[in-house]
């Protein structure tokens, strides 16, 4: 359904703007149209784990023979910056056009009735005005420092690493320890905290588009009122879980196998993550739960009625008197309605609270756990590893 009226339709892009992004397209790295995802991906590798490569050469930090925990065999600086940042980047060239179809497809399914066309307009002018808010970036970029210097002052070295020198007396940074955390870790917070921005500002969306008054078919096939398309988008975010678990997983793998800590000690650690995470981007979906819980039990009540006015006649008809014999059972279109009826009284019965599919949160929590199955090698064979997720996908 489209309305010939409107041709232009306002689309949440939340990829395509703020200071950053006007940053990045002076500089040639994206263009409209063509975010040249690969070329800022490594970029990104550029700025970040070379110079740390670099400076770790220079100061003799980058093989085991000055430092307990050289460069070359950190997990947690590799995973976050050779994996984790360029795949936060590459998720812009993703999920940003997912997000920008579904809130157009609010209008193009019919969802949104065109006596709400303006306050559709309204939200997503309002989503796109914080987007390009300066005061919103300066923000990200003074905690993405502040967890930064968190880190620093908490930091508590026992041996040194290629990042910090550890004395009897003190703890002192190198020339790759200063940059890692004058440049890179803000960087990586710093996209970390966008993206969280970025689901606030789709929540915000969400939460807009479930004060109008939305039309919803109790009857819709995907199940939620014609709202599995929502659902649908947020299963994209599952780039960005991965991400996040990449960059988890390599401060884990560090644990274990330098300071011998057995990886079942993190299982609990790695449930809360799981939970956290995946009821973090499931979040802005709950604001239509009472929308649709309510048009389940109309559908219900209405659909009811209707199969009992139905059936009652159906069964006079064909049951409780001599069918006509002008018409055979066999082949009439009462059967065919009466089925109808039944499938369409079925898909209110399966409407769930949430307009999403079982696919959705599956999607999710797998995002979560994959990059945390490397940590398995620390405890069993590869082989055994590899037996047991085959099983898991079998």
């Amino acid at each position: 359904m489209t309305d010939p009226v409107r041709t232009n339709e306002p689309m949440l892009l939340l990829i395509e703007g703020g200071p950053t992004y006007r940053i990045e397209k002076r500089l040639g790295l994206v263009r409209e149209q063509s975010p040249r995802v690969l070329r800022r991906a490594l970029l990104s590798v550029l700025v970040t784990w070379i110079p740390l490569l670099v400076l770790s050469i220079l100061q003799g930090t980058a093989i085991r023979h000055r430092v307990a925990i050289p460069f070359l065999r950190d997990f947690a600086v590799h995973a976050r910056f050779l994996l984790a940042v360029p795949l936060l980047l590459f998720a812009e060239t993703v999920l940003g056009p997912h997000l920008g179809r579904a809130s157009l497809h609010f209008i193009h399914s019919g969802v949104v009735l065109e006596e709400d066309f303006k306050h559709f307009d309204t939200a997503v002018k309002e989503g796109l005005r914080w987007r390009d808010s300066a005061v919103a970036e300066l923000v990200m970029v003074l905690l993405a420092y502040s967890f930064a210097a968190i880190a620093l002052t908490s930091l508590a070295v026992q041996s040194s690493t290629w990042y910090a020198i550890r004395s009897d007396t003190s703890v002192s940074l190198t020339w790759a320890g200063w940059w890692f955390v004058l440049f890179c870790v803000p960087l990586f917070h710093f996209l970390v905290l966008r993206w969280l921005w970025r689901l606030f500002l789709w929540g915000q969306f969400l939460w807009r588009m479930s004060k109008l008054n939305l039309n919803l078919i109790p009857t819709h096939p995907d199940e939620a009122g014609g709202l599995a398309f929502v659902g649908e988008a947020h299963r994209f975010f599952s780039i960005i879980l991965f991400a996040f678990s990449v960059a988890g997983a390599g401060v884990l793998a560090n644990d274990v196998v330098y300071d011998k800590i057995p990886l079942p000690h993190f299982g609990p650690l790695i449930a809360i993550y799981v939970i956290v995470a995946v009821g973090l981007v499931l979040l802005p979906l709950f604001v239509f739960c009472p929308l649709l819980l309510k048009t389940k039990r109309t559908g219900l009540y209405k659909y009811g009625t209707l199969a009992t006015e139905y059936t009652s006649s159906f069964q006079k008809k064909w049951v409780d008197t001599p069918p006509p014999r002008e018409e055979v059972l066999l082949g009439t279109g009462d059967i065919q309605s009466l089925a109808d009826l039944g499938n369409s009284f079925a898909f209110i019965e399966k409407m769930g609270p949430l307009p999403m599919g079982p696919r959705t949160p599956i999607n999710l929590v797998a995002a979560c756990l994959i990059p945390m199955v490397p940590l398995l090698l620390t405890m069993m064979p590869l082989k055994d590893v590899l037996k047991m997720l085959f099983k898991f996908v079998a």
